[in-house]
């Protein structure tokens, strides 16, 4: 496996953050959009928290869903691909499959539930690979 990866850039931390920074501002965006009527009349932060236990499961799946489709689809994600990087699967280094997409998602999502701290792994990864991409078999790298 090792053979394989040599020949590819490893995307860099920062890329992959700045990369989930545009990612998690289109979704938030989007459910706010979504639930716009609900929002609109919130007036304080515990208001605002309220709504979002209200609708958390259906946040859930809205970032489940949007990681999924596009990692399966297209290896990136729209975060990823202003960046230039792109997920590979760690065997094939091709776009990861459905199943491998679908639980690097869903692992992703619970990461993030437990503020990040799965991604603090990519800290100490020799491929900067966060939980997800362990679990999910995958590695990020520089799209050219």
């Amino acid at each position: 496996m090792e053979n394989k990866l040599e020949n590819l850039k490893i995307a860099s931390i920062s890329k992959r953050a700045i990369a989930m920074m545009i990612d998690e501002f289109l979704i938030s965006f989007l459910i706010f959009f979504a639930f716009f009527d609900a929002f609109k009349n919130a007036k304080t932060m515990q208001e605002y928290m309220i709504i979002t236990d209200k609708i958390f499961i259906y946040i859930f799946i809205a970032y489940t869903i949007y990681h999924y489709i596009f990692i399966a689809l297209y290896g990136k994600t729209i975060g990823k691909m202003i960046v230039k990087i792109k997920c590979v699967d760690m065997e094939t280094l091709q776009t990861p499959n459905h199943l491998r997409s679908f639980i690097r998602s869903i692992f992703r999502n619970f990461d993030e539930m437990f503020l990040y701290a799965g991604m603090m792994i990519a800290l100490f990864d020799k491929y900067n690979r966060a939980l997800h991409d362990i679990v999910g078999r995958c590695v990020v790298v520089e799209d050219n």
